[in-house]
């Protein structure tokens, strides 16, 4: 992702941006040379362990390739997290927890709740089971798709465009990276599990409404393709508002305050899925003149009259450059936690089932180190060079 798409990501997370100007934005976006920047992001992402996800589809689905009649009277609606909890990024227990949004009938196939299945180019989306740990909603789903070709999945991702945001008053984010994550049924069916991250963290019920505009998957037999986007790409319309309760019981939040060089590690996060971070970042402020923004915008959008983004919108997100941070995370036996996501000092690492009682936390304005870090794990003399060292008891 380059400068320009950093720059539109954060500030549509941060800024409050009136709709028409995110619609004539995604118009511009449309039109751009490198359009696809924030597609490959995702691709490049998910394709790194789509090999050994793909062995872990085949086992899991086998049975259903090899007798389809027995997959189709299976009903998965109601029950997908006993199907993808334990291949989820985010693994966990989530099936006797999770708010049962519609089940399905084995014998018929009719959704029981069908305020909560959408058809739309001839692909069905019917949301199963909703759970909430007060940091995360993960939303369970079935996805039919009429054309096929799933059992060419190469990996355990249907990837997913459009928006979604928190209640009605919430603000539009843009799914980036955000892909229904599970396992092959049959031909035609894929199930899985979504992960949307809150703002309001302090929910104790809520609503999440999703507006997908593309449903995509790629093909085994086209990954040496040039296209970074999904070989298969069915546009179309699917809306849902689907209603949530936090388990409050579930997270905790410990303040650390530890501080060096104008870093500061807050506080930390924890839930039985997953481990955040928020970091304070040094930063320098941008200087960029109005003339020089009006400049880079007029290459970026090849001249459009109304780029559908302001001056005042872009220094609000972008006038601040911040240092590099790179977070690592152990748990008390030593056991590096899974990092999923790093961003101007926010950090997210998957838990992945296992019993945490302490937290070994570094902070790195070295990449280099971190990556030492995370390959021979705690004891490396990379740890020597962290700029911030807690010791966190949960």
């Amino acid at each position: 992702m380059n400068k320009f798409d950093e720059m539109i990501c954060g500030l549509q997370r941060d800024t409050e941006v009136p709709d028409d100007v995110w619609r004539k934005y995604k118009d511009t976006l449309s039109k751009l040379p490198d359009k696809s920047g924030e597609q490959k992001v995702r691709k490049k992402y998910w394709m790194k362990y789509a090999a050994s996800a793909a062995a872990m589809m085949i086992i899991g689905s086998g049975i259903c390739f090899a007798n389809p009649t027995l997959a189709a009277k299976i009903p998965f609606i109601g029950k997908i997290f006993e199907e993808v909890q334990q291949v989820s990024t985010f693994s966990g227990e989530y099936a006797h927890k999770a708010e049962i949004l519609n089940t399905e009938n084995g014998n018929t196939g009719e959704e029981s709740n069908p305020e909560y299945t959408v058809e739309n180019a001839g692909v069905t989306f019917s949301a199963s089971e909703i759970y909430c740990d007060g940091l995360s909603v993960f939303l369970t789903a079935q996805i039919k798709v009429e054309q096929g070709g799933l059992k060419n999945l190469p990996g355990n991702v249907m990837y997913l465009e459009g928006n979604w945001k928190e209640g009605t008053e919430g603000k539009e984010q843009m799914l980036i990276n955000d892909n229904l994550e599970g396992k092959v049924i049959d031909d035609q069916t894929f199930v899985g599990m979504l992960k949307l991250d809150l703002q309001d963290t302090d929910l104790q019920n809520g609503t999440v409404k999703l507006d997908l505009s593309m449903i995509g998957y790629d093909d085994i037999n086209e990954l040496d393709a040039e296209d970074n986007e999904a070989f298969h790409k069915i546009e179309g319309e699917w809306v849902l508002e689907l209603p949530f309760s936090a388990d409050t019981e579930a997270i905790r939040t410990i303040q650390v305050n530890k501080e060096n060089k104008g870093y500061c590690l807050k506080e930390v996060f924890v839930s039985p899925y997953q481990v955040i971070t928020y970091t304070d970042v040094p930063y320098v402020e941008n200087k960029i003149t109005e003339a020089e923004f009006a400049e880079m915008m007029k290459e970026k959008t090849e001249g459009m009259e109304d780029p559908g983004l302001t001056y005042e919108q872009y220094m609000e997100q972008e006038g601040k450059s911040y240092a590099d941070c790179a977070t690592i995370i152990f748990d008390q036996d030593g056991e590096k936690l899974q990092p999923r996501e790093e961003s101007r000092g926010h950090s997210v690492s998957a838990v992945q089932e296992k019993e945490i009682s302490k937290l070994y936390i570094y902070v790195f304005d070295d990449f280099d180190a971190c990556a030492e870090m995370f390959e021979k794990g705690m004891e490396c003399d990379a740890a020597g060079k962290a700029l911030i060292f807690a010791e966190v008891e949960v």
